[in-house]
């Protein structure tokens, strides 16, 4: 395990040290034992939900079942996946040195920012993804962890920046989710959030529980108010929002003409028509901390 992961590890109900033990392949606390597989400790516990939504055994599955490091084959989806993720990138303050990526998915962090000496930790609540991830990108600056967000195993003001891209719309308790991140962020130090923007959400019955059932998992809708609600409770600001993916540029007949003219072409359409037409696929929200 690499040292620099392990000096800013704690146990995450106590906030207690950690100790790395090479015969149990762990890390050890005054009570507690957490496995490390492949030098990826899990603080995930594998045992199921007694009651409620049990979203840890669901994002299992899903990273099972889903590969989220595949090459886009489709243009359009490519091209707009590549302007949100250079969006969320764009608003990394420049000198930060320890990033972490919630919910790392195809970790497009690790991969931007690894390569220049950032150090970044991959987290996901699914093991395969930050497995994935690691055997990808095998940066010395790069480390993974498996992990839920409303328990973070690390210590308090510890990141410079973190990265929650696609997540807070999965997520029960969104206000918590987000103080959850701002208690491990130094403080100035700069939340990302990415979302789809005005969602409508749609449900189908499941097969299996006959219960409603939001698609993509997603369980909440967000807007600028919305968010704005969020954050004001909580010790820190929003510093922007930003809208990408203009809806009329996507469903125009322009789409495809405008994905050969590359990304930055791209985006200065996308910006000028979502300033006049404000109807966007995702928004960006930058939330600095007090």
């Amino acid at each position: 395990m690499k040292d620099w992961l392990l000096d800013i590890l704690r146990e995450p109900d106590t906030q207690g040290p950690l100790k790395y033990s090479d015969e149990e392949h762990a890390l050890l606390s005054s009570g507690n034992s957490f496995k490390v597989e492949d030098d990826i400790p899990s603080f995930v516990s594998e045992k199921p939900a007694k009651a409620g939504f049990d979203y840890t055994s669901h994002y299992a599955i899903d990273a099972e079942q889903f590969d989220y490091f595949r090459e886009r084959t489709d243009r359009l989806t490519a091209t707009h996946l590549r302007l949100l993720r250079d969006t969320v990138m764009k608003q990394v303050p420049a000198g930060s040195r320890l990033l972490l990526d919630v919910g790392c998915g195809c970790a497009f962090v690790a991969e931007r920012f690894c390569p220049k000496g950032v150090n970044v930790v991959s987290m996901d609540i699914a093991r395969a993804n930050t497995q994935k991830a690691l055997s990808k990108h095998p940066f010395p600056t790069h480390a993974a962890v498996v992990a839920d967000a409303y328990h973070l195993p690390f210590a308090d003001q510890t990141f410079d920046c973190i990265v929650a891209s696609e997540i807070i719309e999965h997520t029960v308790d969104p206000q918590g989710f987000v103080s959850s991140l701002l208690s491990k962020l130094k403080p100035g130090g700069t939340l990302i959030v990415s979302t789809p923007y005005k969602e409508q959400i749609a449900y189908s019955l499941c097969i299996h529980c006959n219960c409603k059932t939001p698609h993509n998992a997603h369980l909440h809708s967000f807007d600028k108010d919305k968010m704005r609600r969020i954050v004001q409770p909580l010790p820190a600001e929003i510093a922007a929002m930003r809208l990408v993916g203009s809806k009329l540029l996507l469903r125009s007949h322009l789409v495809m003409p405008l994905s050969h003219l590359g990304i930055p072409f791209w985006r200065l359409c996308d910006r000028l028509l979502n300033r006049l037409v404000p109807k966007a696929e995702h928004f960006v929200i930058t939330i600095r901390k007090r």
